[in-house]
């Protein structure tokens, strides 16, 4: 799903003009369409209250208004800021006034208008679309107060009006939606935190034509994307077709790190998972884990991973299809010296997480020496030990800092958080829209790093496999949240439901 900037739709709406379309049949397609989604979204409305701004969102008012009342609604039209004064809008205003559609103007009878809004099933916002910069003012503002007391469910045409289509800032005030249909492409604020929770749902409507892909601002992952990166599992397959994932990972304070991350390696299909951990964790990690090949390593006097480990897992990289390391390892010296090791040997693909991530942070340039496809998983919390950054300064600007770095240590990275986004050294940037606050746990991110890594071992690309394992951690994370509560999700939970999640993306003969 493409995520477009205003200026990226304008000039996709000028492209739509040279193919033959007109800004007229534009209009016409995305007022209809839109409200035949929200009479789907919300069918037990009757009394339908638009309001219209001044501009082409006015328009697409008019025009849902109008299909409203051609399916039997009583609908009110609202103008928010007087009679509309572009061309386009001013023709759907007087088609709509000649159908006889009862129309209020808020600055002259306001009364009136907040009897309506307060009479009706559901409330359309149609006042500023994607132009809109800045906060409402005077009547804007007065109206968006007595539509956001109104208790009708409430709905937004493009983006809701308040918000700002480039930025997930949220101000002051905003006209509330339940949910925002919006046109051809979603924009960046509904899908950027804290402002895509104030859109509601977002489906998305065509106005005639497909956007390009070329260029756009964000891609949104979703399940045909995932759906088509996964492997095929042939009738003649064999255990080698799928991969040797090597998970070095554990320590004997954190063991169940490497637990997860090799539970769920397995359990996302990698042929043969490999644990290799340090001989400290040995009993906690056989007594959880049956399907890998254990590799027990040499450890050091507080349980982590000894410099001596390094001989052992020598034997073990040649095999390995994808390595993950990091998850619970620690800050010691022996693992220092191992991730060392592992950036300059390892010749497949290399994820690293959690404490890798805070150990490479002391050696960052390192990174440039990486042979192979490299990708590092942080928070916004390792993010700032691997920048310099400050978190609030990295969360203030999530995609420039990622773009940045992962163009500057040729990298995939993937930044955690609402919204995660994952952005490949040539330029690539998804965001995944699964997930939900109950994955906000210790030990979410050892599964999310186990379902790359056993990914990645498949042979799916380092990029589209971190795309592709966040959709399906984000997947599992909601199917728990909604059986076990957000409350109740744990790491555990959502590891049952991952096959399920893989049942209904994995390719069917």
């Amino acid at each position: 799903m493409l995520v477009l900037t205003a200026e990226q739709i304008r000039a996709e709406e000028w492209r739509g003009v040279e193919n033959g379309l007109t800004f007229e049949k534009m209009m016409l397609n995305a007022g209809n369409n839109a409200a035949q989604v929200l009479m789907r979204e919300f069918p037990s409305a009757e009394r339908i209250a638009v309001v219209c701004g001044k501009g082409r969102n006015g328009g697409d008012g008019f025009v849902a208004a109008r299909q409203f009342r051609a399916n039997n609604k009583k609908v009110y039209v609202i103008l928010a800021c007087g009679r509309p004064t572009d061309e386009l809008s001013m023709k759907m205003f007087e088609r709509t006034v000649s159908e006889g559609i009862l129309v209020y103007d808020y600055a002259k009878s306001p009364e009136s208008c907040a009897t309506a809004l307060h009479n009706s099933d559901l409330l359309v916002d149609a006042v500023f679309g994607i132009g809109f910069r800045g906060k409402l003012r005077s009547g804007a503002a007065a109206l968006a107060a007595v539509y956001n007391a109104a208790k009708a469910p409430k709905a937004a045409l493009d983006i809701p009006s308040g918000l700002c289509a480039d930025s997930g800032e949220l101000p002051e005030l905003w006209f509330h939606a339940d949910c925002t249909v919006t046109m051809l492409a979603k924009k960046p604020v509904h899908v950027l935190a804290p402002a895509c929770a104030a859109c509601g749902r977002t489906p998305v409507v065509k106005i005639g034509f497909d956007p390009a892909p070329e260029n756009a601002f964000l891609t949104e992952s979703d399940r045909s994307f995932v759906r088509d990166a996964l492997p095929e599992r042939r009738a003649d397959a064999h255990k080698g077709d799928f991969g040797f994932a090597l998970s070095v990972c554990g320590s004997r304070n954190m063991p169940g790190a490497a637990i997860l991350a090799a539970r769920a390696a397995t359990e996302s299909g990698a042929g043969l998972v490999g644990a290799a951990f340090p001989e400290a964790a040995y009993g906690a990690l056989t007594a959880q884990l049956c399907e890998p090949v254990f590799v027990p390593c040499t450890g050091d006097a507080d349980g982590g991973f000894s410099a001596d480990a390094i001989p052992q897992l020598a034997k073990r990289l040649p095999d390995a299809s994808a390595v993950l390391f990091g998850c619970g390892v620690g800050r010691g010296d022996g693992a220092a010296k191992l991730l060392r090791y592992l950036m300059k040997n390892t010749f497949r693909p290399l994820i690293i997480d959690a404490d890798g991530i805070n150990l490479l942070a002391e050696n960052i340039d390192v990174l440039k020496e990486r042979p192979a496809p490299t990708l590092l998983t942080p928070h916004p919390g390792e993010m700032s030990r691997l920048t310099g950054l400050t978190a609030a300064e990295i969360n203030a600007d999530r995609i420039g800092a990622a773009v940045r770095f992962a163009e500057k240590y040729g990298v995939c990275l993937l930044l955690k958080g609402r919204g995660t986004l994952i952005v490949s050294p040539d330029g690539r940037r998804f965001i995944n829209p699964t997930g939900n606050p109950g994955m906000a746990v210790g030990g979410s991110g050892d599964l999310l790093s186990g379902i790359i890594l056993s990914l990645a071992a498949q042979g799916v690309p380092l990029f589209e496999a971190a795309v592709s394992g966040a959709y399906i951690h984000g997947a599992a994370g909601d199917i728990a949240a909604r059986e076990y509560s957000m409350a109740g999700t744990t790491p555990l939970r959502m590891l049952s439901t991952l096959p399920r999640v893989l049942s209904q993306l994995e390719k069917k003969k």
